[in-house]
């Protein structure tokens, strides 16, 4: 948990070449928010809802969901794979009326959404017909009449309506024409909607008829429209943040009001109705919070604790807190109405392009402009080593830098950052030390109070020799080629017991492909990596190297690719580097390089549509029985 105070007054990706420089974060700034750091950042959190009990649920883009609960304690849980065993991108997330929790997916690949039991954590998982959502890539969810949610499926234009029973679940489909982003059960019996391409759009469940509305500005920025919520005043309130707006509609009249948000280019995103009816919003471009007076159309903004939070959705919860996720830096974080923070908002990211404001995360400033920065993050697995295993906790090593020019190997160097370390690793407890690797009688001695001592503890650490080459993977993903050393760390070994170097190649499969919400800045995805390794023996084991026969007939070293592997699995995130200092060209000098062509190619933007669609619509209406998947 972070907690700051300071009353001083202070797409995907569309261009990760030729950003501007980035505001970075100013100790002028004061922050009144309360956040919690995920274990791991790089899952991105995005959607969040308030739990029941105090606290909240949170969906992490990479693959699960999670709850801070009211003592600060942090849980998350896995999502399981589609049927395609592909791993999902859970994103919006809201409370049914039975205290369930549901959330989309993202992903193209298959349509899903998912209910969360809040008393256990257990996820299931209902997969809707290829046929009835083609193209998949649910973003929107509310809780509709009698239990019902309501779902937006902008890759198949569709509204989806869900009611679950035990583990099936009845379906409709209404194809609307557009592309549905948000959704919300309105005031007039009707479902709302916001569409990517600027409309506003209105369903009748019962005829299946569209009626659309067109914002004034809405046409002039990308993404046009972002998320939609019902007001406490009977209207339709949604935000805009490719034009900087926040707008209402009133369902009897349909008059459009439009609000402009005080900072430039500070893409409103998230939206959600306080206690008092009061409409909180986020400013994913500027992490700030802000809100709005529901009568006047006044707006007042609140910044977080740091630039770069990249803050998306808001959810307000029973005891009157915002709360946010702040997906650009890993955190969960919420604000007391009553004591906002003060200071000075934050400035806004510079645009990637007129109308289209840029959302950057927190790895990107550790990379420099005109680069793609590129950061690797395992989640756990295990490593075997002749005779050795061990299993690698959350976050033992990370691979951070820019893609480089090709050196002499043909491949590009990952560059190291400009902010912290290339390689970090964290150090590995081994279970039962020394005793425990004894031929036989380890795993035995491994366990007795022995293993204890503090001469027989074993840690692993793992350094980098030499420069990381970036590989492209098959599925369009990416690789690393690494020489490591492995560091034996024991008291009775001494500082200079080294494995190595290690020759690997990491060459990770995407079995989710890459993606995120399209109003991030960035993409990612989760990575599976199996590597045969070949072994060298040990040396400089004990004073003047009297321990290395023991300890590679221990491991059983040297040993060939055959007996090693290293089992992982990881989340890989690419974003444009926004760090002014030490800019290199290396990339933009070898733009002909086919890594580098397939890189951009990779997290280029999709132009935003610009068509208007006919101002009414009669819906082809369908329905479908599921079972749910554990």
């Amino acid at each position: 948990m972070r907690r700051r105070r300071n009353r001083a007054a202070a797409v995907a990706l569309t261009a990760v070449l030729g950003t501007a420089p980035v505001a970075l974060p100013s100790a002028a700034h004061a922050a009144d928010a309360t956040e919690y750091g995920l274990p791991i950042p790089d899952v991105t959190p995005t959607g969040v809802t308030a739990a029941s009990g105090g606290g909240v649920w949170f969906t992490e883009s990479q693959g699960g969901v999670g709850r801070v609960g009211a003592n600060g304690k942090i849980s998350e849980y896995p999502v399981p794979r589609n049927s395609q065993k592909g791993t999902g991108y859970p994103d919006a997330i809201t409370t049914g009326s039975d205290g369930a929790l549901w959330f989309t997916d993202e992903s193209t690949q298959v349509a899903r959404v998912g209910r969360v039991d809040a008393s256990t954590g257990a996820v299931s998982m209902f997969e809707l017909p290829a046929d009835a959502v083609p193209g998949a890539q649910i973003t929107g969810i509310a809780p509709g009449p009698n239990g019902s949610m309501w779902l937006a499926a902008g890759g198949s234009g569709a509204i989806v309506k869900i009611s679950a029973s035990g583990s099936t679940a009845a379906v409709t489909t209404f194809a609307t024409g557009l592309s549905p982003y948000s959704v919300t059960d309105g005031p007039d019996q009707a479902v709302w909607f916001t569409s990517s391409d600027g409309q506003i759009g209105r369903l009748d469940p019962a005829s299946g008829a569209v009626t659309t509305y067109q914002p004034s500005g809405a046409l002039g920025g990308y993404p046009a429209l972002g998320e939609i919520v019902t007001g406490k005043d009977g209207k339709l309130w949604f935000t805009e943040p490719g034009n900087g707006k926040v707008g209402s509609l009133d369902p009897a009249s349909g008059q459009i009001s439009e609000y402009d948000v005080p900072t430039a280019n500070a893409r409103p995103s998230g939206l959600t109705v306080g206690q008092d009816g009061t409409l909180w919003f986020t400013e994913s471009s500027a992490s700030n919070l802000g809100k709005v007076d529901p009568a006047s159309g006044q707006i007042t903004e609140y910044p977080l604790p740091a630039t770069l939070s990249a803050p998306f959705r808001v959810s307000a919860g029973a005891d009157g807190r915002i709360w946010y996720t702040a997906p650009g830096r890993g955190r969960v974080g919420y604000v007391d109405p009553a004591d906002p923070p003060s200071g000075q908002p934050h400035p806004a990211s510079p645009p990637y392009a007129p109308g289209s404001p840029g959302v950057q995360a927190g790895f990107m400033n550790r990379c420099s402009i005109n680069t793609l920065c590129i950061t690797q993050v395992t989640t756990g697995g295990n490593t075997k080593i002749g005779s050795f295993a061990l299993t690698l906790p959350p976050g033992a090593i990370r691979i951070t830098g820019s893609l480089g020019a090709p050196d002499s190997t043909g491949y590009p160097v990952l560059t190291p950052p400009v902010v912290g370390q290339q390689f970090e690793g964290r150090p590995i407890d081994v279970p039962g030390g020394m005793i425990g690797q004894l031929p036989l009688v380890g795993p035995i001695l491994g366990k007795t109070p022995a293993a204890m001592w503090a001469v027989n503890k074993l840690t692993v650490t793992q350094t980098l020799v030499g420069p990381v080459h970036v590989l492209p993977t098959p599925d369009g993903g990416l690789g690393a080629q690494v020489s490591l050393n492995i560091h034996l760390n024991n008291e009775l070994l001494g500082k200079s017991c080294v494995i190595g170097p290690v020759n690997a190649k990491l060459l990770p499969t995407l079995p989710g492909l890459l993606g995120n919400d399209v109003q991030l800045g960035w993409v990612g995805g989760q990575m599976d990596i199996n590597a045969p390794i070949a072994i060298p023996k040990a040396s400089g084991c004990g004073p003047f190297g009297i321990l290395d026969g023991v300890i590679n007939q221990m491991m059983g070293l040297p040993s060939p690719e055959s007996k090693n592997s290293m089992n992982l699995t990881g989340i890989l995130n690419l974003g444009g580097g926004v760090n002014p200092s030490n800019t290199p060209n290396a990339l933009k000098a070898n733009s002909s390089n086919p890594t580098a062509k397939k890189l951009r190619a990779l997290i280029q933007g999709p132009n935003a549509k610009r068509t208007v669609k006919p101002a009414a619509h009669v819906a082809a209406k369908h329905t479908y029985r599921l079972k749910a998947r554990h």
